[in-house]
C-alpha cells in the first residue's frame, strides 16, 4: 500500500481530540429530553458553584458561627437526609424520578432562600438540615432520570453532563471570587439568592422533561441493596476518597485565611480553573472505557494523583507569594487531573456494578455513602489543617491510594465473576 495512501487513512491528532467532544455533542442532543436536561444540569451548576464557594466563609465571617458548630450541623443535617435519600431512590426506580426531583429542587430553593433570615443557631441548624434533605432528593432522583433519558449510554451522558456541570461551576465560581473580593455582607446576601433563582429555573425546566416509564421488574426486584457487598465496598470507600471533593470549596479558602490571608482572593479564581479545565477534559477521561478493568485502572491513576494533590498543604511554613502561588499552580494540575480521571472511573462503575432495574436504589446508597462523608469531611479537612506536622494530610493522602486500590480489587471480582461487562441497559 501506498505510503501516502496510509496517512489518508490515519486520522489527525485534531480529530482524535475531537471525537470525544463530539460523541458527547450527538448524546447530549439526541433527544429533546436531553437537550432540557443538559440546559437544567448547567442552571443548577452555576448557582452550585457559586454558593459552594462562599458557603463556608458566609457560615463563619457573615452568620458568626464557629468552624466546629458548621460542621457538627452539617453532620447532623446529612445524617437527616439519608431517609430522604432511600425513600426517593425506591420511588425513583418504581414510578418516576420526576416528582422527587421537584421537589428536591423546590426544597433547595426554599431553604436556600431561608438563610438570608437566619439569626441564631437553631434557625441555622433547621436551614442546613432543609438545604441538606433537599441536595438528598436531588442525588437519587437525578443518577434515576440520567438512566431513564440516556436510555443506550447512561455512562457517556453523565460524563457529558459532568462537563457542562463543570462549566457551570466555573461560571459559578468566577462570580464568588468576586464576592470573596468584595466581602461585604450584602455581595454574600445576593449570591445567596441567585443560588435560590437558579433551582427554581431548573424546576421549570424539568416540567418540560417528559421521563420513559420504570423498566419491567423495577418495583418488585427482590435483592436488596445492602447485601451486594460488592457495590456496598465501592460506595464506602468511594465516599472516604470523595472528600476531595470539598479541598477546593472548603480546605482550601480556610487554609488561606488562616496561613495568608492576603491571597484570599485567589480561591475563587483557582475554583473557576478546577470546574473549567474539568469540563474540558472530563468528556476525553471517560471516553474508550470498555470494562471495568479499564474503568478501575483510570480510577486508581486518579487517585494517585489526588493523594499527591493533598501535599501541597504541607507548604503552609512557607512565607513567600511567589512560592505559594506556583505551589497553587502544582496543587491545582495535581488536583483537577486527580479529579477527571477519578470521576471517569467511578461514573463508569456506579453503572456496571448497578442493576438496571434498581439504579434508583443503588444511586440512593451510593449517594448516602457519599453524603455520609461528605458531611465528616469539615471536620476531616479541619483536622487536617490543625494537626501540626502535616500528619493529617499524610494520613488523607495514604488513605485515597490505598482505599482505590481496594475498590480496584473488588471491581476486578466483579469482572472476573461476570456480573456485567457492559453497562445493563433498561
Amino acid at each position: 500500500m501506498p505510503k501516502n495512501a496510509r496517512t489518508r487513512r490515519r486520522p489527525s491528532l485534531g480529530k482524535l481530540f475531537a471525537a470525544p467532544y463530539v460523541t458527547a455533542a450527538a448524546t447530549l442532543s439526541a433527544s429533546s429530553a436531553m437537550r432540557i436536561l443538559a440546559l437544567l444540569t448547567t442552571v443548577n451548576a452555576l448557582g452550585n458553584g457559586l454558593f459552594a464557594t462562599i458557603s463556608v466563609l458566609f457560615f463563619t465571617q457573615h452568620l458568626g458561627f464557629s468552624i466546629g458548630f458548621v460542621s457538627a450541623v452539617l453532620v447532623a443535617a446529612t445524617v437527616l437526609a439519608i431517609g430522604g435519600d432511600l425513600v426517593s431512590g425506591r420511588f425513583s426506580d418504581a414510578s418516576s424520578p420526576k416528582p422527587v426531583l421537584l421537589a428536591g429542587l423546590i426544597l433547595s430553593a426554599v431553604a436556600t432562600a431561608l438563610l438570608l433570615v437566619v439569626r441564631d443557631q437553631v434557625s441555622f441548624v433547621l436551614v442546613l438540615c432543609l438545604i441538606s434533605l433537599g441536595q438528598g432528593m436531588c442525588m437519587s432522583s437525578n443518577t434515576t432520570l440520567i438512566r431513564r433519558v440516556a436510555r443506550e449510554n447512561p455512562a457517556l451522558a453523565r460524563a457529558s453532563l459532568r462537563s457542562l456541570l463543570t462549566l457551570g461551576i466555573s461560571a459559578g465560581a468566577l462570580l464568588a471570587g468576586l464576592v470573596l473580593a468584595s466581602g461585604s455582607t450584602t455581595a454574600f446576601r445576593i449570591a445567596i439568592l441567585g443560588d435560590t433563582v437558579t433551582f427554581v429555573i431548573a424546576a421549570g425546566l424539568l416540567l418540560r422533561i417528559a421521563v420513559p416509564p420504570a423498566p419491567e421488574g423495577a418495583a418488585g426486584r427482590p435483592r436488596p441493596v445492602l447485601p451486594d457487598r460488592r457495590f456496598a465496598v465501592f460506595s464506602l470507600a468511594n465516599g472516604v476518597i470523595g472528600i476531595y471533593l470539598h479541598a477546593l470549596s472548603f480546605a482550601l479558602p480556610l487554609w488561606t485565611v488562616i496561613h495568608h490571608p492576603e491571597l484570599t482572593w485567589v480561591v475563587g479564581l483557582l475554583v473557576a480553573l478546577n470546574a473549567l479545565l474539568t469540563a474540558t477534559f472530563q468528556v476525553p477521561a471517560s471516553a474508550r472505557i470498555t470494562s471495568i478493568h479499564a474503568a478501575s485502572r483510570r480510577l486508581v491513576i486518579g487517585a494517585a494523583c489526588l493523594a499527591v494533590s493533598y501535599l501541597f498543604f504541607l507548604s503552609g511554613w512557607s512565607d513567600s507569594p511567589t512560592l505559594l502561588v506556583l505551589a497553587l499552580g502544582v496543587f491545582l494540575v495535581a488536583h483537577t487531573t486527580g479529579e477527571v480521571l477519578y470521576s471517569a472511573g467511578t461514573m463508569e462503575l456506579l453503572f456496571r456494578l448497578a442493576p438496571a432495574q434498581q439504579q434508583g436504589q443503588y444511586g440512593a446508597f451510593y449517594g448516602i455513602s457519599n453524603g455520609l462523608m461528605s458531611s465528616a469531611a469539615p471536620a476531616v479537612l479541619g483536622a487536617a489543617i490543625a494537626l501540626n506536622g502535616g500528619w493529617g494530610w499524610w494520613g488523607l493522602s495514604a488513605a485515597t491510594f490505598l482505599l482505590a486500590l481496594l475498590i480496584r480489587a473488588v471491581s476486578h471480582g466483579a469482572e472476573a465473576d461476570g456480573v456485567t461487562e457492559s453497562p445493563a441497559r433498561p
